[in-house]
């Protein structure tokens, strides 16, 4: 088929439903397997609910979606550039926004991949080979980078530093720490509550994505959030890395009398920080959502996403959706498909 951007959108719509199949038919068990052998962070359950979000991700109305948004930009003729991605190891399958943006722009992805995810995503990029075979020479996995015109690097704030100053020379998308929080007001049901475990607990917590801070009203009652958090906190009690967290900062805070609540397999934490320690939930009460949002507009760089039902906030996320972005939630907000071809 001609390597035109509707045909290359087409083929990765076919590479979430061929996804879909394998991951059911048991295709990528072994895979997982040595996945989860390679990184202990990326249990099963984490790997298998991550390649679920990318099938999502892939739906036939979101390709639409990003097809009406860039049609204009992608159907004109430009050169094909080397684009390097330096990718993350905190969640699985971290680099596949960059991987699907780079390529369905019709440029040539160079990954350089964490050690700690190295392998699912590879096994994703050889369904897409049988699906469109030109793309093969559109992509390539690497321990050292060759020559690129383009990089998109993704690390903590000190490693950001490191690659501002490397590639100075090079266009750049650079992509520091940031941390999800949610805005409850009280009047939330049990079953939004029940979704917002999973914006807290999946991937142990360690994606942008995920919810490290919750603001409450001020007297808020704990005690339904602990209850209805602990049916999704509990089996990450199977994780010994996950325990020790729990345990050490258990510790610690006791030791040093800071109050705090114990949900027997999480600990909430008044704090004025966004990012919180592996097991640990920080919160902050308000007596005006007001106080809030004046607040986190000075610290939008450091926010992914706001999980709330209040209409009044603005690019809201509802409970349990932060796991499941679309094509257009970019991390950082950073539009990686425009920077691949402006």
């Amino acid at each position: 088929m001609s390597c035109n951007f509707q045909t290359r959108l087409a083929a990765f719509h076919e590479l979430g439903k061929q996804m879909d199949c394998s991951l059911n038919n048991g295709e990528f068990d072994t895979v997982i397997k040595q996945q989860t052998i390679e990184n202990r962070w990326f249990t099963e359950e984490n790997c298998r609910f991550a390649l679920n979000a990318l099938i999502k991700m892939l739906y036939k109305k979101s390709c639409e979606t990003f097809f009406q948004k860039y049609q204009h930009y992608f159907q004109e003729a430009h050169k094909s550039q080397e684009i390097a991605v330096i990718s993350a190891g905190n969640i699985p399958c971290a680099a596949f926004h960059d991987f699907f943006c780079v390529l369905v722009s019709g440029n040539r992805f160079i990954g350089k991949l964490s050690s700690q995810d190295a392998l699912l995503l590879p096994s994703i990029a050889e369904i897409l080979v049988k699906i469109a075979p030109e793309l093969a020479e559109k992509m390539a996995f690497v321990e050292k980078l060759p020559k690129f015109d383009k990089i998109i690097a993704t690390g903590s704030n000190n490693s950001a530093r490191y690659f501002e100053y490397y590639f100075k020379d090079y266009p750049i998308l650079l992509r520091k720490n940031r941390n999800s929080i949610a805005i409850l007001n009280g009047t939330e049901t049990d079953n939004d509550l029940r979704k917002l475990s999973i914006d807290v607990f999946q991937y142990f917590g360690l994606g942008c994505r995920s919810v490290s801070k919750i603001y409450v009203p001020k007297n808020y009652d704990f005690k339904r959030i602990i209850d209805l958090f602990q049916e999704k906190s509990k089996s990450l009690l199977m994780h010994n890395g996950y325990v020790n967290n729990y345990e050490y900062h258990r510790a610690i805070y006791a030791l040093n009398n800071v109050p705090f609540y114990d949900g027997n397999s999480f600990l909430l934490i008044q704090n004025k920080s966004l990012a919180s320690p592996i097991s640990v939930i920080y919160y902050e009460e308000y007596e005006k959502i007001s106080e809030v949002l004046e607040e986190i507009s000075t610290r939008e760089n450091d926010i992914q996403c706001i999980v709330s039902s209040d209409y009044a906030i603005e690019n809201r996320i509802s409970f349990g959706k932060t796991q499941y972005p679309t094509l257009l939630d970019y991390p950082d907000k950073e539009d990686i498909a425009y920077f691949c071809i402006k």
